[in-house]
């Protein structure tokens, strides 16, 4: 062949440029010793692993490798004296999010909360309809739940559980209780007794999980005796100033 081959032809072809010495593979003048730099399909290098020493293959080696802590497939590059891991951090999870539709919560029963507006999710772990979020690897996770109900006259020694549960095994993997008494002045007797009270707080866990376990929070009362209690929830959410507006949110972060 004579001329300039076509972009259709050199996309298989092996270039020796006359100038430089350097090879193409699938691209008509590279720039370095080896440039794969083609704009077709077959644009990739394959590695496979070796079983030599950093030292015997030399600076800038580069292997693929399986077997080596911390298991799963990397590649490795040589400085002369050890392979070590070309390694890109990934998208650490961060999950915010608030209430924004209404939820009641019966008494003596651990509800899952849910049905959240996220405002972000960073990792795409958080399902903000069932309020589960997947761990996306092994590491440290802080939940930091806030609650707060409607007013309600409660029961005198009672107590809200905030959980944060296991879906995969059923269990439940930490729990924060806040007591609250009946008013604010204590006896059952006082006419405060029959104020409507306002139960709320904060819960924050940190724990250590794998990858895939469904984690999602959960509140738990016996504020009443029967009846369900509502989450206060902002009826308004156009008014930043709604007095209802920011009192049950949901952030988690990964460590």
């Amino acid at each position: 062949m004579t001329g300039t081959p076509s972009a259709v032809q050199v996309q298989n072809d092996v270039i020796i440029s006359k100038t430089s010495g350097y090879i193409g593979v699938g691209v008509l003048n590279p720039q370095v010793q080896l440039d794969l730099r083609s704009a077709s399909s077959e644009n990739s290098l394959g590695l496979s692993t070796t079983n030599m020493s950093a030292s015997a293959a030399g600076v800038g080696a580069v292997r693929y490798d399986v077997v080596s802590s911390p298991a799963g497939p990397k590649i490795e590059v040589s400085d002369g004296t050890i392979w070590h891991k070309a390694y890109i951090a990934p998208q650490k999870a961060v999950v915010v999010a608030r209430k924004v539709t209404n939820q009641s919560i019966a008494p003596n029963i651990a509800t899952n909360i849910g049905t959240w507006s996220v405002v972000r999710d960073m990792s795409n772990s958080f399902d903000a309809s069932s309020g589960v979020f997947t761990v996306p690897r092994d590491g440290t996770y802080t939940f930091l739940l806030t609650f707060n109900f409607s007013g309600a006259v409660i029961n005198d020694g009672s107590r809200v559980e905030s959980q944060f549960y296991n879906t995969t095994t059923s269990t439940i993997l930490a729990s924060v209780y806040k007591t609250f008494g009946q008013s604010m002045t204590g006896s059952a007797d006082d006419a405060n007794a029959m104020r409507s009270t306002q139960a709320g707080g904060a819960s924050t866990v940190t724990l250590t999980l794998t990858a895939g376990t469904k984690i999602v929070p959960r509140l738990w009362h016996n504020l009443v005796s029967s009846s369900s209690v509502p989450l206060r929830v902002s009826s308004n959410l156009s008014d930043p100033a709604n007095p209802d507006d920011g009192f049950n949110n949901l952030t988690i972060i990964e460590h």
